[in-house]
């Protein structure tokens, strides 16, 4: 990341500030499903035949710390054996 301007700094941080809690959890969520769309968009865009069970899996892996994503593997691997 490029050096930022200490003065739009200070402006980015008072203007977080005068956010309510809600609005900044509003917007933290709504950076992240942007975040959630460009992986998702990067993935297509290098495998566009892949399948929508394996995008989804795709997208957990790049989006998700690497253990948590590990655990939500076995967990959806354990749901899928005992729902056959």
């Amino acid at each position: 990341m490029g050096v930022r301007d200490p003065q739009t700094e200070w402006m980015r941080v008072q203007a977080y500030r005068r956010m309510s809690g809600e609005q900044r959890i509003a917007l933290a969520a709504e950076m992240f499903e942007d975040g959630v769309a460009i992986v998702r968009a990067s993935i297509l865009n290098r495998y566009p035949d892949i399948s929508p069970d394996e995008l989804k899996r795709q997208v957990r892996r790049r989006v998700l710390p690497r253990g948590l994503a590990l655990q939500v593997e076995r967990y959806l691997q354990t749901m899928s054996v005992s729902t056959t």
